[in-house]
Formats: structure tokens, C-alpha cells, sequence
């Protein structure tokens, strides 16, 4: 029988002259309707179970474990559902009994006499289904529904969407990353924002696909580090750009595609940039042009200049290349008793210099003059950095590889900085160095956030499901030791070459 669809027949007459058959179905897995909505099996709590056809699975996100799990239970009401042995009552409070996360439960689901058996399976992980009719390309986005479902209570989301593929390296692998914009109805592509996940109000968001990290976690750890770095001075907030991620599973249709990483998008909203602000992504070396070895001094006439695209103010009505050009012209060419004298005023020394560290502990090969962003949010504010894409990361390299422990990350601006020692750079690298060691960047601390991490994707049982999809060998205690092995070597490496500064 062909598992897109899973009928069921039964007599319901049979005529004295004759017979006849009337064919009621239940269709499991089937196609989305014209107002791109798939058949609900079963909620709880007002909140969706989501179906993976192939395995004949459903999927609930909860907090935790629980001691009696009584949820309100909605289905079908021509169904008897049946879980771990006890009839649901249709809308009707029900008796679980105690809930593990992982755990593997019966559900048997019957329609008029004919029985479908299933596998119910609870998760502390939200979950985000992705509805579509269409192929998703690269660009432009094509029109789809997302269905989000958090582990809290009242935390479900429903809304169309304009989505699209991500990712350069990663368009070479099946699991690709994806991103998706809130539209505030399937017949317009006017964007709304809303606060998914618990995040900030937002209209655009990612879903990151990690394949090139067999931790999935090395990015998600890199922005936590970042958001989470103590302040310059006591009891001062930090003025940095924090990006929350959080891991999720995600469903196509009815088809669970594995663990991804939902994450804010560094955009306007998120900045809550005025109308003076710039901001520019480094997108390709250049000729080494964004590591700021070289760069073309002709004016740019469209979005893209020296290996980055302008993506505040809109390109489209304005081109504002100036700040930019500024900080070449200073760094490539000016001398050094100029370049001491001023970078301080175009760039935030202290944002750069936690920049550097984080690059140098995680080791990000690929983030010394790409994947990152440059941002002021006004005329007379400094360049800040704001790190991005950091799979290639924590002992491996863009590509998956595992990398040595002993290299020391940096370009042509980071060079003049400690060549030249505008306000004693180099003393305030290294003090700030050894202050974070104490706290952020304690071995003891790593190792913390990364058994958090690995424990809460370990927990629902989705490495087992995202080896199967996509034909993996995720093996998170190799990795987890590989990484604990790999970041002690680091910070020894990394202690000696501060202790010489």
C-alpha cells in the first residue's frame, strides 16, 4: 500500500438487489489544502502532536518529565484513540500517568473497526512545522504556513509565511537551512513581526541546519558565549548585540526533517536601528579585501562592494558606502601614527577586542574576514561587530573537518591594532583574556554549557531520527569528548600566547 495514503474502507450497506460500498477515509499523510492545512491526528492542551508519516510517528513538545501528565485531549470525533492501552475521552480531561521525555508510547488510532498503530513520543524541544505545496528555492521565497509549537503552555503559533532556502556551503548537503518571513496573509507579501520561541518581536527568522557541525550545537554555544560576556565595567550593561538561538525540531508536511537551530535574524528590528544606521555582512573574501588586505577604493553602485552587501539603510533607495570606505582608508593606507591616533573613533575598541577573543577560543577559520557583520547606529557611533555563522567552529573547520588547537585567528585590522597599541591595546587584550578566563571562558564553564546543550538534544531521542533521515553517524559522547579534549588543549595554547603579550 503507498504510505502517502493510509485509507481505510467498510461496508456500510449491503443492498438486497445489489451491493454497494461506501468508502469513509481517514487520510494520515496527504497533501495541504488550498489554505495550506494538514489533518490534526490529536492535540493536547490545545496544542498539535505532529505526524512523521514514514515512521507512522507523533511528536508533542513538553517542558519535562512528568509525574501525571493530564492533558485535555482533542481528535477526531468519528476516531477512538487509544494510548498505552486506555481510550481517550474526546474533549475531555485524560489521564496520562507519568511522562518521559524520549519515551516511545502506543497510540492506536480506529475508524470505523479498521485500526492504525502509532508511536506517540514526547519531546523538551519546540517543535516548528513548515507547511508547503511548492518547492522552497533559494530565492525568491515561496509562500508557505508555519505551525510552531513551544514546550510551555499557550505556546502555540500559526501563520503564513514567504520561505526560502539559506546557506552557501551548506546548499551542497540534502539537509539544508532555511529562512522564513511572517506574512500577515497567503495572498500578500506584506511583512508583520510577532515574538516567536519567547525571542523579541521579529518578522524574519532562520532555521539553521548545522550539517557541517556533528555537535549541531557549536553555533548555538558561540552566540551564548557572545550574548553572555560580562560587562567592561560593574554593573554595566554591556551595549552588545546579543542573537538567541534555540534548538528545535522541524517538520516539512508531515515528514520530520531532524534537528535544526532557530535563531534570530540580525535585521533592523533586531538592532532597532534608526534611521542613520549602517550595516554591512561580510559575504565573500575578496581577495582578502574583507580581512582588510586590500580593498577597491571605486565607489560601489549597487548592494555589494569588496566582498559585502549593504543591509541597512535598504539598497535598494539608498547606498551609504561612506563609513565603510572610511575604515579601509584608515586601516589599508594611513600610517601608523594616523592610524593609532583615530581608529578608536571609528571603531569600538572593546567590541573588537571581545571580538578577537571569541574568534581566537572558538577558533572560527572562516570568521577572520567573513561571516560577520558591521554595524553603527548612528553618524557618531563606532563600528561594532556582531559575530554570525559559527558551525565552523570548536575544533572543526566550514567543511566538517577536524582542525588543530594551535593557531592563532586574525586579519590586517587586528594585526595594526596590536602592531600599533592605540590605548595600550595589547595590555587590555590581555587583562581582558585572563578575566574571562576566570568566568566565560573557564574550562569549567565550557564544559558546563556544552553537557547542557548535548543533554537537551540527547534527551528526545531526535539524533536517532536525524542519523536515520539523513543518513548520518552522529555520535554525541565521541563528540562531546573530542570537543572537552579539544578546548583544554586551546586554552593552555591560548593562556601561553596572552602570557607574552
Amino acid at each position: 500500500m503507498n504510505r502517502k495514503w493510509l485509507t481505510y474502507c467498510i461496508v456500510l450497506t449491503v443492498m438486497f438487489l445489489g451491493q454497494s460500498c461506501y468508502r469513509e477515509e481517514t487520510v494520515f499523510d496527504t497533501d495541504p489544502n488550498d489554505e495550506l492545512s494538514l489533518p490534526v491526528l490529536l492535540k493536547l492542551d490545545g496544542r498539535m502532536c505532529f505526524f512523521d508519516a514514514p515512521q507512522n510517528m507523533l511528536r508533542y513538545s513538553l517542558t519535562e518529565d512528568l509525574s501525571d501528565f493530564s492533558p485535555l485531549a482533542e481528535h477526531n470525533l468519528n476516531s477512538i484513540l487509544t494510548f498505552n492501552g486506555t481510550i481517550l475521552t474526546n474533549k475531555k480531561i485524560n489521564h496520562f500517568g507519568e511522562i518521559e521525555i524520549g519515551k516511545t508510547y502506543p497510540l492506536t488510532i480506529e475508524n470505523n473497526g479498521a485500526q492504525q498503530q502509532f508511536e506517540l513520543v514526547f519531546t523538551n524541544l519546540p517543535i516548528v512545522q513548515i507547511i508547503d505545496d511548492s518547492k522552497i528555492y533559494d530565492e525568491p521565497k515561496t509562500l508557505a504556513k508555519v505551525e510552531i509549537t513551544g514546550a510551555q503552555p499557550a505556546s502555540s503559533f500559526s501563520s503564513f509565511a514567504g520561505i526560502e532556502r539559506r546557506g552557501k556551503f551548506s546548499k551542497y548537503y540534502d539537509k539544508r537551512s532555511m529562512g522564513f518571513a511572517l506574512w500577515k496573509n497567503m495572498n500578500s507579501t506584506s511583512e508583520y513581526s510577532a515574538p516567536l520561541l519567547g525571542f523579541s518581536l521579529n518578522s524574519d527568522w532562520i532555521l539553521n541546519s548545522a550539517v557541517v557541525d556533528p555537535s549541531r550545537i557549536r553555533n548555538l554555544i558561540s552566540f551564548e558565549i557572545w550574548n553572555y560576556l560580562g560587562s567592561w565595567e560593574e554593573e554595566k550593561e554591556p551595549a552588545r548585540i546579543k542573537i538567541r538561538s534555540k534548538p528545535v525540531e522541524v517538520f516539512l508536511n508531515n515528514k520530520l526533517q531532524g534537528l535544526y537551530i532557530f535563531s534570530e535574524r540580525v535585521n533592523r528590528e533586531l538592532l532597532n536601528a534608526g534611521n542613520e544606521a549602517v550595516l554591512y555582512k561580510a559575504i565573500d573574501w575578496s581577495d582578502g579585501a574583507t580581512r582588510f588586505e586590500r580593498f577597491n577604493p571605486v565607489p560601489s553602485n549597487n548592494r555589494f562592494w569588496n566582498g559585502w552587501e549593504q543591509e541597512i539603510p535598504d539598497p535598494d533607495l539608498v547606498l551609504n558606502w561612506k563609513p565603510l570606505e572610511n575604515l579601509y582608508e584608515l586601516t589599508v593606507n594611513a600610517t601608523d601614527e594616523a592610524f593609532r591616533n583615530n581608529i578608536a573613533s571609528i571603531i569600538d575598541i572593546e567590541n573588537f577586542i571581545d571580538y578577537y577573543l571569541l574568534l581566537n577560543l572558538t577558533s572560527a577559520g572562516d570568521n577572520t574576514g567573513k561571516n560577520i557583520f558591521f554595524y553603527k547606529k548612528n553618524n557618531s557611533a563606532p563600528f561594532q561587530i556582531i559575530p554570525w555563522d559559527l558551525d565552523g567552529a570548536w575544533g572543526i573547520r566550514y567543511d566538517g573537518i577536524r582542525t588543530g588547537s594551535e593557531s592563532v585567528l586574525s586579519n590586517r585590522l587586528f594585526e595594526r591594532l596590536i602592531e600599533t597599541n592605540p590605548g595600550n591595546f595589547k595590555q587590555k587584550l590581555k587583562n581582558r583574556w585572563f578575566y574571562l578566563r576566570k568566568n566565560s571562558f573557564s574550562e569549567e564553564q565550557l564544559f558546563r554549557l556544552f553537557a547542557h546543550y548535548f543533554s537537551e538534544i540527547e534527551k528526545p531521542g531526535i539524533i536517532i531520527h536525524e542519523n536515520r533521515i539523513w543518513e548520518e553517524s552522529l555520535d554525541l559522547d565521541n563528540e562531546r569528548m573530542y570537543i572537552e579534549e579539544w578546548i583544554g588543549n586551546r586554552l593552555s595554547f591560548l593562556d601561553d600566547y596572552f602570557n607574552e603579550f
